[in-house]
Protein backbone atom coordinates (compact mmCIF):
# COMPACT_ATOMS: atom_id res chain seq x y z
CA UNK A 1 0.00 0.00 0.00
CA UNK A 2 2.82 2.37 0.94
CA UNK A 3 4.67 1.45 -2.25
CA UNK A 4 1.58 2.24 -4.32
CA UNK A 5 1.28 5.60 -2.57
CA UNK A 6 4.96 6.34 -3.27
CA UNK A 7 4.45 5.52 -6.96
CA UNK A 8 1.46 7.85 -7.19
CA UNK A 9 3.35 10.65 -5.45
CA UNK A 10 6.23 10.18 -7.88
CA UNK A 11 3.84 10.29 -10.85
CA UNK A 12 2.20 13.45 -9.51
CA UNK A 13 5.62 15.04 -9.02
CA UNK A 14 6.51 14.24 -12.63
CA UNK A 15 3.23 15.76 -13.80
CA UNK A 16 3.83 18.93 -11.78
CA UNK A 17 7.33 19.19 -13.22
CA UNK A 18 6.03 18.74 -16.77
CA UNK A 19 3.36 21.40 -16.22
CA UNK A 20 5.94 23.81 -14.77
CA UNK A 21 8.27 23.23 -17.76
CA UNK A 22 5.37 23.80 -20.17
CA UNK A 23 4.39 27.04 -18.39
CA UNK A 24 8.02 28.17 -18.55
CA UNK A 25 8.16 27.55 -22.30
CA UNK A 26 4.89 29.43 -22.82
CA UNK A 27 6.17 32.38 -20.80
CA UNK A 28 9.39 32.42 -22.83
CA UNK A 29 7.37 32.52 -26.05
CA UNK A 30 5.18 35.33 -24.68
CA UNK A 31 8.23 37.37 -23.67
CA UNK A 32 9.84 36.82 -27.06
CA UNK A 33 6.67 37.84 -28.91
CA UNK A 34 6.40 40.93 -26.74
CA UNK A 35 10.07 41.80 -27.37
CA UNK A 36 9.64 41.55 -31.13
CA UNK A 37 6.48 43.66 -30.98
CA UNK A 38 8.37 46.31 -28.99
CA UNK A 39 11.12 46.33 -31.59
CA UNK A 40 8.60 46.89 -34.38
CA UNK A 41 7.07 49.83 -32.51
CA UNK A 42 10.50 51.31 -31.83
CA UNK A 43 11.33 51.13 -35.52
CA UNK A 44 8.05 52.79 -36.53
CA UNK A 45 8.32 55.52 -33.89
CA UNK A 46 12.04 56.25 -34.02
CA UNK A 47 11.70 59.24 -36.36
CA UNK A 48 8.42 60.56 -34.91
CA UNK A 49 8.83 60.12 -31.16
CA UNK A 50 12.58 59.91 -30.78
CA UNK A 51 14.56 57.19 -29.01
CA UNK A 52 14.24 58.77 -25.57
CA UNK A 53 10.45 59.01 -25.76
CA UNK A 54 10.17 55.33 -26.71
CA UNK A 55 12.38 54.27 -23.81
CA UNK A 56 10.25 56.34 -21.40
CA UNK A 57 7.11 54.64 -22.67
CA UNK A 58 8.60 51.21 -22.09
CA UNK A 59 9.71 52.23 -18.61
CA UNK A 60 6.16 53.37 -17.75
CA UNK A 61 4.68 50.08 -18.91
CA UNK A 62 6.94 48.14 -16.58
CA UNK A 63 6.68 50.47 -13.59
CA UNK A 64 4.25 50.02 -10.64
CA UNK A 65 0.82 51.63 -10.82
CA UNK A 66 -1.06 52.06 -7.57
CA UNK A 67 -4.85 52.28 -7.61
CA UNK A 68 -7.44 51.49 -4.96
CA UNK A 69 -11.03 51.59 -6.14
CA UNK A 70 -13.70 53.49 -4.25
CA UNK A 71 -17.37 52.41 -4.42
CA UNK A 72 -19.67 54.20 -6.85
CA UNK A 73 -21.48 56.07 -4.06
CA UNK A 74 -18.19 57.30 -2.56
CA UNK A 75 -15.98 58.23 -5.52
CA UNK A 76 -15.86 61.88 -6.65
CA UNK A 77 -13.85 63.34 -9.53
CA UNK A 78 -11.92 66.28 -8.05
CA UNK A 79 -9.87 67.47 -11.02
CA UNK A 80 -10.80 70.32 -13.38
CA UNK A 81 -9.26 68.42 -16.31
CA UNK A 82 -11.88 67.17 -18.75
CA UNK A 83 -11.21 63.65 -20.01
CA UNK A 84 -11.44 63.30 -23.79
CA UNK A 85 -11.81 59.56 -24.33
CA UNK A 86 -11.50 57.91 -27.73
CA UNK A 87 -13.04 54.45 -27.83
CA UNK A 88 -11.33 52.58 -30.66
CA UNK A 89 -12.87 49.39 -32.02
CA UNK A 90 -11.73 47.48 -35.09
CA UNK A 91 -15.13 46.17 -36.17
CA UNK A 92 -18.64 47.62 -36.11
CA UNK A 93 -20.36 44.25 -36.03
CA UNK A 94 -23.13 43.18 -33.68
CA UNK A 95 -21.36 41.34 -30.89
CA UNK A 96 -20.68 41.37 -27.17
CA UNK A 97 -17.59 43.55 -27.45
CA UNK A 98 -19.43 46.24 -29.40
CA UNK A 99 -22.41 46.09 -27.03
CA UNK A 100 -20.21 46.40 -23.94
CA UNK A 101 -18.40 49.36 -25.50
CA UNK A 102 -21.69 51.17 -26.04
CA UNK A 103 -22.90 50.33 -22.52
CA UNK A 104 -19.69 51.81 -21.13
CA UNK A 105 -19.90 54.95 -23.29
CA UNK A 106 -23.48 55.59 -22.19
CA UNK A 107 -22.60 55.01 -18.54
CA UNK A 108 -19.63 57.40 -18.68
CA UNK A 109 -21.89 60.02 -20.26
CA UNK A 110 -24.65 59.42 -17.69
CA UNK A 111 -22.59 59.40 -14.49
CA UNK A 112 -19.60 61.57 -15.41
CA UNK A 113 -21.01 63.72 -18.22
CA UNK A 114 -19.62 67.13 -17.09
CA UNK A 115 -16.11 65.66 -16.88
CA UNK A 116 -15.90 63.56 -20.03
CA UNK A 117 -16.23 63.71 -23.82
CA UNK A 118 -16.55 60.30 -25.51
CA UNK A 119 -15.77 59.49 -29.13
CA UNK A 120 -16.39 56.10 -30.75
CA UNK A 121 -14.17 55.51 -33.78
CA UNK A 122 -13.47 52.65 -36.16
CA UNK A 123 -10.22 53.18 -38.05
CA UNK A 124 -10.37 50.95 -41.11
CA UNK A 125 -9.08 50.93 -44.65
CA UNK A 126 -11.89 50.90 -47.19
CA UNK A 127 -15.64 51.42 -46.92
CA UNK A 128 -17.27 50.28 -43.65
CA UNK A 129 -20.91 49.25 -43.52
CA UNK A 130 -22.62 48.82 -40.18
CA UNK A 131 -26.14 48.56 -38.85
CA UNK A 132 -27.11 52.09 -37.87
CA UNK A 133 -30.28 50.92 -36.10
CA UNK A 134 -28.26 48.82 -33.67
CA UNK A 135 -25.91 51.66 -32.73
CA UNK A 136 -28.55 54.38 -32.75
CA UNK A 137 -30.62 52.38 -30.24
CA UNK A 138 -27.78 53.18 -27.81
CA UNK A 139 -27.66 56.80 -28.96
CA UNK A 140 -24.24 56.34 -30.57
CA UNK A 141 -22.99 57.30 -34.04
CA UNK A 142 -19.53 55.83 -34.69
CA UNK A 143 -16.92 57.88 -36.55
CA UNK A 144 -15.33 55.92 -39.38
CA UNK A 145 -12.09 56.92 -41.08
CA UNK A 146 -8.94 55.35 -42.51
CA UNK A 147 -6.48 53.87 -40.06
CA UNK A 148 -3.69 56.25 -41.06
CA UNK A 149 -5.86 59.19 -39.95
CA UNK A 150 -6.08 57.99 -36.34
CA UNK A 151 -3.02 59.98 -35.23
CA UNK A 152 -4.50 63.19 -36.66
CA UNK A 153 -7.89 62.56 -35.02
CA UNK A 154 -6.31 61.98 -31.61
CA UNK A 155 -4.30 65.18 -31.86
CA UNK A 156 -7.05 67.40 -33.29
CA UNK A 157 -9.51 66.39 -30.56
CA UNK A 158 -6.96 66.60 -27.72
CA UNK A 159 -7.59 62.98 -26.74
CA UNK A 160 -5.96 62.12 -23.43
CA UNK A 161 -7.30 58.53 -23.12
CA UNK A 162 -7.36 56.02 -25.98
CA UNK A 163 -9.42 53.02 -24.83
CA UNK A 164 -8.83 50.22 -27.32
CA UNK A 165 -11.60 47.59 -27.23
CA UNK A 166 -9.76 44.44 -28.25
CA UNK A 167 -11.63 41.98 -30.45
CA UNK A 168 -10.19 38.89 -32.13
CA UNK A 169 -9.29 40.96 -35.24
CA UNK A 170 -7.62 43.83 -33.34
CA UNK A 171 -4.03 44.97 -33.73
CA UNK A 172 -1.88 47.35 -31.71
CA UNK A 173 -2.20 51.10 -32.45
CA UNK A 174 0.68 52.20 -30.19
CA UNK A 175 2.51 53.92 -33.09
CA UNK A 176 -0.46 56.28 -33.65
CA UNK A 177 -0.70 57.47 -30.06
CA UNK A 178 0.70 61.00 -29.52
CA UNK A 179 2.62 62.20 -26.49
CA UNK A 180 0.31 63.03 -23.57
CA UNK A 181 -2.31 60.45 -24.56
CA UNK A 182 -2.61 57.31 -22.43
CA UNK A 183 -3.19 53.99 -24.18
CA UNK A 184 -5.50 51.55 -22.34
CA UNK A 185 -6.28 48.08 -23.68
CA UNK A 186 -9.65 46.52 -22.78
CA UNK A 187 -9.73 42.84 -23.73
CA UNK A 188 -13.21 41.50 -24.50
CA UNK A 189 -12.39 38.11 -25.99
CA UNK A 190 -10.99 34.71 -25.07
CA UNK A 191 -10.03 34.06 -28.70
CA UNK A 192 -6.34 34.39 -29.56
CA UNK A 193 -5.27 35.44 -26.09
CA UNK A 194 -1.71 34.68 -27.20
CA UNK A 195 -1.84 37.91 -29.25
CA UNK A 196 -2.37 40.15 -26.22
CA UNK A 197 1.43 40.44 -25.72
CA UNK A 198 1.60 42.18 -29.11
CA UNK A 199 -0.20 45.14 -27.52
CA UNK A 200 2.97 46.47 -25.98
CA UNK A 201 3.80 49.73 -24.25
CA UNK A 202 0.20 50.33 -23.18
CA UNK A 203 -0.26 52.36 -20.03
CA UNK A 204 -2.86 49.97 -18.60
CA UNK A 205 -4.48 46.61 -19.40
CA UNK A 206 -8.03 45.59 -18.44
CA UNK A 207 -9.67 42.18 -18.88
CA UNK A 208 -13.47 42.08 -18.69
CA UNK A 209 -13.44 39.27 -16.11
CA UNK A 210 -11.03 37.39 -13.87
CA UNK A 211 -11.18 34.34 -16.12
CA UNK A 212 -9.66 36.21 -19.08
CA UNK A 213 -7.17 37.96 -16.82
CA UNK A 214 -5.82 34.70 -15.40
CA UNK A 215 -5.82 32.89 -18.75
CA UNK A 216 -3.66 35.58 -20.38
CA UNK A 217 0.07 34.90 -20.41
CA UNK A 218 1.35 38.37 -19.60
CA UNK A 219 4.82 39.47 -20.70
CA UNK A 220 7.23 40.09 -17.84
CA UNK A 221 7.79 43.59 -19.24
CA UNK A 222 4.25 44.57 -18.08
CA UNK A 223 4.16 45.27 -14.36
CA UNK A 224 1.47 43.17 -12.59
CA UNK A 225 -0.10 46.33 -11.12
CA UNK A 226 -0.82 47.61 -14.66
CA UNK A 227 -3.08 44.69 -15.57
CA UNK A 228 -6.36 44.03 -13.77
CA UNK A 229 -9.86 42.65 -14.30
CA UNK A 230 -12.96 44.85 -14.25
CA UNK A 231 -16.14 42.79 -14.51
CA UNK A 232 -18.54 43.79 -17.29
CA UNK A 233 -21.85 45.41 -16.45
CA UNK A 234 -24.89 46.73 -18.31
CA UNK A 235 -27.63 49.26 -17.66
CA UNK A 236 -31.18 48.42 -16.59
CA UNK A 237 -32.65 51.79 -15.52
CA UNK A 238 -34.71 52.04 -18.69
CA UNK A 239 -36.08 48.49 -18.51
CA UNK A 240 -38.72 49.20 -15.85
CA UNK A 241 -40.61 51.29 -18.40
CA UNK A 242 -40.60 48.52 -21.05
CA UNK A 243 -43.64 46.19 -20.91
CA UNK A 244 -42.92 42.46 -21.28
CA UNK A 245 -43.51 41.09 -24.76
CA UNK A 246 -46.68 39.03 -25.16
CA UNK A 247 -45.19 35.54 -25.44
CA UNK A 248 -47.08 32.26 -25.48
CA UNK A 249 -46.26 29.38 -23.18
CA UNK A 250 -46.76 28.12 -19.65
CA UNK A 251 -42.99 28.09 -19.03
CA UNK A 252 -40.92 30.33 -21.29
CA UNK A 253 -37.20 30.05 -21.93
CA UNK A 254 -35.04 31.75 -24.52
CA UNK A 255 -31.65 33.05 -25.55
CA UNK A 256 -30.40 36.15 -27.37
CA UNK A 257 -26.89 36.28 -28.84
CA UNK A 258 -24.90 35.42 -31.94
CA UNK A 259 -25.98 31.88 -32.76
CA UNK A 260 -22.48 30.84 -33.85
CA UNK A 261 -21.21 27.26 -33.57
CA UNK A 262 -19.29 27.88 -30.35
CA UNK A 263 -22.33 29.26 -28.56
CA UNK A 264 -25.21 27.39 -30.13
CA UNK A 265 -25.87 23.82 -31.22
CA UNK A 266 -28.85 22.97 -33.37
CA UNK A 267 -29.41 19.69 -31.52
CA UNK A 268 -30.35 21.75 -28.45
CA UNK A 269 -33.59 22.58 -30.25
CA UNK A 270 -34.23 18.91 -30.89
CA UNK A 271 -33.66 18.25 -27.18
CA UNK A 272 -36.02 21.06 -26.18
CA UNK A 273 -38.64 19.76 -28.60
CA UNK A 274 -38.34 16.04 -27.82
CA UNK A 275 -37.33 15.89 -24.15
CA UNK A 276 -38.20 19.11 -22.36
CA UNK A 277 -41.71 19.44 -23.81
CA UNK A 278 -42.59 15.98 -22.46
CA UNK A 279 -41.54 16.89 -18.91
CA UNK A 280 -42.83 20.48 -19.02
CA UNK A 281 -46.08 20.63 -21.03
CA UNK A 282 -46.67 24.08 -22.45
CA UNK A 283 -42.95 24.89 -22.60
CA UNK A 284 -41.95 27.47 -25.23
CA UNK A 285 -38.44 28.48 -26.26
CA UNK A 286 -37.59 31.75 -28.05
CA UNK A 287 -34.49 32.39 -30.14
CA UNK A 288 -33.11 35.86 -30.90
CA UNK A 289 -30.18 35.80 -33.28
CA UNK A 290 -29.33 34.80 -36.83
CA UNK A 291 -29.03 31.13 -37.79
CA UNK A 292 -30.56 29.71 -40.97
CA UNK A 293 -30.76 26.14 -39.67
CA UNK A 294 -32.50 27.29 -36.50
CA UNK A 295 -34.94 29.34 -38.56
CA UNK A 296 -35.81 26.30 -40.68
CA UNK A 297 -36.22 24.07 -37.62
CA UNK A 298 -38.51 26.51 -35.84
CA UNK A 299 -40.89 26.71 -38.81
CA UNK A 300 -41.98 23.14 -38.04
CA UNK A 301 -41.49 23.16 -34.26
CA UNK A 302 -44.29 23.13 -31.71
CA UNK A 303 -42.21 24.60 -28.89
CA UNK A 304 -39.42 26.69 -30.48
CA UNK A 305 -39.97 30.16 -31.97
CA UNK A 306 -37.41 32.06 -34.07
CA UNK A 307 -37.37 35.87 -33.85
CA UNK A 308 -34.17 36.25 -35.86
CA UNK A 309 -31.64 39.01 -35.43
CA UNK A 310 -32.96 41.68 -33.07
CA UNK A 311 -31.32 45.07 -33.60
CA UNK A 312 -33.72 47.26 -31.62
CA UNK A 313 -32.62 47.24 -27.99
CA UNK A 314 -36.07 48.11 -26.61
CA UNK A 315 -37.83 45.21 -28.36
CA UNK A 316 -35.00 42.83 -27.50
CA UNK A 317 -35.22 43.62 -23.80
CA UNK A 318 -39.01 43.41 -23.92
CA UNK A 319 -38.76 39.82 -25.18
CA UNK A 320 -36.10 38.83 -22.64
CA UNK A 321 -38.14 40.43 -19.86
CA UNK A 322 -41.07 38.12 -20.70
CA UNK A 323 -39.00 34.94 -20.19
CA UNK A 324 -39.15 32.81 -17.06
CA UNK A 325 -35.58 31.54 -17.41
CA UNK A 326 -32.68 32.34 -19.73
CA UNK A 327 -31.30 29.14 -21.29
CA UNK A 328 -27.58 29.65 -21.99
CA UNK A 329 -26.09 26.41 -23.24
CA UNK A 330 -22.70 27.07 -24.84
CA UNK A 331 -19.74 24.86 -25.65
CA UNK A 332 -16.69 27.13 -25.55
CA UNK A 333 -14.84 29.46 -23.21
CA UNK A 334 -15.58 33.19 -23.26
CA UNK A 335 -15.32 36.32 -21.14
CA UNK A 336 -18.16 37.95 -19.20
CA UNK A 337 -21.16 37.29 -21.45
CA UNK A 338 -23.22 40.35 -22.37
CA UNK A 339 -26.10 38.00 -23.21
CA UNK A 340 -26.12 36.73 -19.62
CA UNK A 341 -25.86 40.27 -18.23
CA UNK A 342 -28.80 41.48 -20.32
CA UNK A 343 -30.96 38.67 -18.98
CA UNK A 344 -29.98 39.46 -15.38
CA UNK A 345 -30.71 43.15 -16.06
CA UNK A 346 -34.29 42.08 -16.85
CA UNK A 347 -34.53 40.09 -13.58
CA UNK A 348 -34.56 36.82 -15.55
CA UNK A 349 -32.44 34.12 -13.86
CA UNK A 350 -29.90 32.26 -16.00
CA UNK A 351 -29.16 28.57 -16.37
CA UNK A 352 -25.71 28.03 -17.88
CA UNK A 353 -22.68 25.78 -18.04
CA UNK A 354 -19.41 26.57 -16.28
CA UNK A 355 -17.57 28.21 -19.17
CA UNK A 356 -15.40 31.30 -19.05
CA UNK A 357 -16.63 34.10 -16.83
CA UNK A 358 -20.07 32.58 -16.16
CA UNK A 359 -19.13 31.68 -12.60
CA UNK A 360 -18.31 35.35 -11.90
CA UNK A 361 -21.75 36.43 -13.09
CA UNK A 362 -23.97 33.63 -11.77
CA UNK A 363 -24.37 32.81 -8.08
CA UNK A 364 -26.19 29.53 -7.54
CA UNK A 365 -29.62 30.08 -6.05
CA UNK A 366 -29.29 33.87 -6.20
CA UNK A 367 -29.57 34.76 -9.89
CA UNK A 368 -29.65 31.37 -11.55
CA UNK A 369 -27.72 28.12 -11.55
CA UNK A 370 -24.56 26.75 -13.11
CA UNK A 371 -25.30 23.21 -14.27
CA UNK A 372 -23.20 20.29 -15.54
CA UNK A 373 -25.24 18.94 -18.44
CA UNK A 374 -28.66 18.81 -20.08
CA UNK A 375 -30.01 16.49 -17.45
CA UNK A 376 -29.27 19.18 -14.85
CA UNK A 377 -30.68 21.86 -17.15
CA UNK A 378 -33.96 19.96 -17.34
CA UNK A 379 -34.06 19.27 -13.60
CA UNK A 380 -33.74 22.97 -12.76
CA UNK A 381 -36.28 23.99 -15.39
CA UNK A 382 -38.79 21.43 -14.13
CA UNK A 383 -38.21 22.52 -10.53
CA UNK A 384 -38.80 26.21 -11.30
CA UNK A 385 -41.83 25.43 -13.45
CA UNK A 386 -43.47 23.43 -10.66
CA UNK A 387 -42.55 25.88 -7.90
CA UNK A 388 -43.64 29.33 -9.06
CA UNK A 389 -43.07 30.83 -5.64
CA UNK A 390 -39.41 29.82 -5.80
CA UNK A 391 -39.14 31.21 -9.36
CA UNK A 392 -40.55 34.57 -8.29
CA UNK A 393 -38.18 34.72 -5.33
CA UNK A 394 -35.29 33.88 -7.66
CA UNK A 395 -36.31 36.69 -10.00
CA UNK A 396 -36.44 39.10 -7.08
CA UNK A 397 -32.96 38.14 -5.84
CA UNK A 398 -31.68 38.26 -9.43
CA UNK A 399 -32.62 41.92 -9.70
CA UNK A 400 -31.22 42.76 -6.25
CA UNK A 401 -27.91 41.09 -7.02
CA UNK A 402 -27.73 42.81 -10.40
CA UNK A 403 -28.22 46.28 -8.93
CA UNK A 404 -25.70 45.65 -6.15
CA UNK A 405 -23.00 44.05 -8.26
CA UNK A 406 -23.50 44.00 -12.03
CA UNK A 407 -25.06 47.36 -12.91
CA UNK A 408 -22.85 49.26 -15.35
CA UNK A 409 -22.48 52.18 -12.92
CA UNK A 410 -20.08 50.02 -10.88
CA UNK A 411 -18.10 49.14 -14.02
CA UNK A 412 -17.99 52.72 -15.32
CA UNK A 413 -16.87 54.00 -11.92
CA UNK A 414 -13.82 51.73 -11.95
CA UNK A 415 -12.85 52.70 -15.49
CA UNK A 416 -13.22 56.38 -14.67
CA UNK A 417 -10.99 55.97 -11.63
CA UNK A 418 -8.37 54.33 -13.85
CA UNK A 419 -8.55 57.27 -16.28
CA UNK A 420 -8.43 59.73 -13.40
CA UNK A 421 -5.33 58.08 -11.96
CA UNK A 422 -3.58 57.89 -15.36
CA UNK A 423 -4.17 61.56 -16.20
CA UNK A 424 -4.17 63.30 -12.83
CA UNK A 425 -1.90 61.05 -10.79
Amino acid sequence: MRRLRDVREHQNALKRKAIAEQEKKIQQKVNERSRKARERVVQKNAARLGTNRTIIRESEASSPFEISFLPFDTYRYLSNTKLNICHVIDSLGIGGGQTMMMELVRALDTYYGPHVQNYVVCPKTGHIRYDKLFYSSYGITPIVFKERDLKTFLGDNHINILLHHRLVSSKCFRHYVPAGCKYVLMNHTYNQLDKVPEFILCDFYVSVCDYLHHKTHWPESIHPSRRIAVLNGVENDYIAGIPPYDLEGQFKTGRCHRLASGKFQLDSLNWLEDKVRLIIPGHKHYLLGHNKQAETFCKHSQSCHYFGEMLNRGIKMSIIKALDVYFYETNQQEGASIAVLESLACAVPVLCLNYGGNKELIKDGVNGYIVKDRKAFLARMAELNSNREKLEQLKKSTLEDFNNRLHVRHTACKYFQIFDRLING
